[in-house]
């Protein structure tokens, strides 16, 4: 089958909600009563909604729709109007979709993805199964529904997972666009569903393929890789001169906004992070009143919005403001190589064993030496960034 332009992309984190509405409703005790996935209410959502299936929610409460995947299909609907979200469904004595659910052996060449024993009848035993997925190397799933250009009433169905182990590689997250990847990025444990429409046509999708499905239009490739990210780009001032994507950078902002700080290695290529570090540095420098914490320089060529705890080490919180502090480009290199620790009292500390026999540097450094950081009107550094700052820095020696 060719591949066929995407129109949008529904991205669901697999979180215990999204395991208890999947596995089954043979355990009957608590949500795994339900026979659909929510989805969300922001008015955003409902708009991209109606424009992708062509209805409008107040005439038409609930889309039929034919979910599919390369081995087999089941029959559903997309649901405006409900009790709680919208949401989408799926009949209730099949079950869910197959392609979303659990397989003692997944492979490339069944419709399951997810590892672990869809048979349990107990609540605990079911429960079990949701908390094994890491250390069977699923690391984090994402269940998606691709809508294509010329379908209007049907949604490819697939499972992807960030980080897995190297027996499902073949499932990896690096294998759809760099778009697609945000919107798994922006998702978390409390934010578990992200959406885009793409009107462009860039993007093009095989439903006759698995996982290997995606291309990009005008591509010589059908198949999309994650290109490894350069070590030198870990410095949050090689970043801030990077090409920045305005949508990308919206996107991020948003995440900050809705206090997701993750940026998942999966999606971690160039162009993300000079995204992301826009999105942080705009949050950061505005916090500390484009000011350098340290030497009070307001000239914003000379500002880096700089990590505490690195790029590098932890995808978790690579946008939380309170791991960010305005520093001048001197203090920022300073900070980056260790020359400058900061104390949990905000104290500032130089190593002069570092900085050695440079006695220019050590006129420049000395003045800094046991003053205070400079507070920022909102997200002050956290504790325990700082430790874990001091802590890389000393085992590096």
């Amino acid at each position: 089958m060719a591949s066929k332009h995407v129109e949008g992309v529904f991205v669901m984190r697999f979180n215990r909600t999204a395991h208890q509405a999947t596995y089954g409703r043979h355990i009957g005790e608590g949500g795994y009563s339900k026979d659909f996935i929510q989805l969300t209410k922001k008015a955003a959502f409902l708009s991209d909604a109606e424009k992708l299936f062509a209805v409008k929610a107040k005439q038409t409460p609930s889309v039929p729709l034919m979910y599919q995947w390369p081995m087999g299909n089941a029959t559903g609907a997309f649901v405006f109007e409900s009790a709680d979200r919208p949401h989408l469904k799926w009949e209730t004595k099949h079950g869910a979709p197959q392609v979303w659910k659990m397989a003692l052996v997944p492979s490339d060449a069944t419709p399951e993805t997810l590892p672990g024993n869809p048979s349990r009848v107990t609540f605990a035993d079911a429960e079990k199964e949701f908390g094994l997925l890491a250390s069977r190397g699923a690391g984090q799933p994402y269940l998606m529904a691709i809508k294509l250009r010329d379908e209007p009433r049907t949604l490819h169905l697939r499972t992807y997972l960030a980080r897995p182990s190297r027996k499902f590689s073949w499932a990896d997250l690096n294998l759809v666009p760099q778009e697609v990847q945000v919107l798994a990025a922006k998702t978390s444990q409390h934010f578990a569903f992200a959406w885009s429409l793409f009107s462009s046509g860039g993007l093009l999708f095989d439903p006759a393929l698995n996982h290997d499905a995606w291309s990009l239009a005008g591509s010589r490739s059908s198949r999309i890789t994650s290109d490894g990210f350069p070590a030198a780009l870990q410095s949050d001032a090689v970043a801030e001169a990077l090409e920045v994507d305005p949508k990308q950078a919206k996107e991020f902002r948003e995440q900050i906004e809705d206090h997701n700080y993750e940026v998942p290695d999966a999606i971690a290529t160039v162009k993300i992070r000079g995204s992301a570090q826009k999105a942080f540095a705009d949050k950061v420098k505005k916090n500390y009143r484009y000011r350098c914490a340290i030497t009070g320089i307001a000239t914003k060529e000379f500002l880096i919005a700089s990590h505490i705890v690195p790029w590098g080490k932890d995808p978790s919180i690579r946008l939380d403001p309170s791991n960010g502090i305005c520093l001048s480009l001197l203090v920022d290199r300073a900070f980056e190589a260790g020359y400058l620790l900061i104390e949990d009292d905000l104290t500032i500390r130089i190593d002069w064993v570092k900085v050695g026999k440079d006695q220019t540097l050590q006129s420049v450094l000395k003045q800094y030496d046991g003053q205070k950081l400079s507070a920022p009107e909102n997200a002050p550094p956290k504790t325990k960034y700082l430790r874990k700052r001091r802590a890389l820095v000393a085992a590096s020696g």
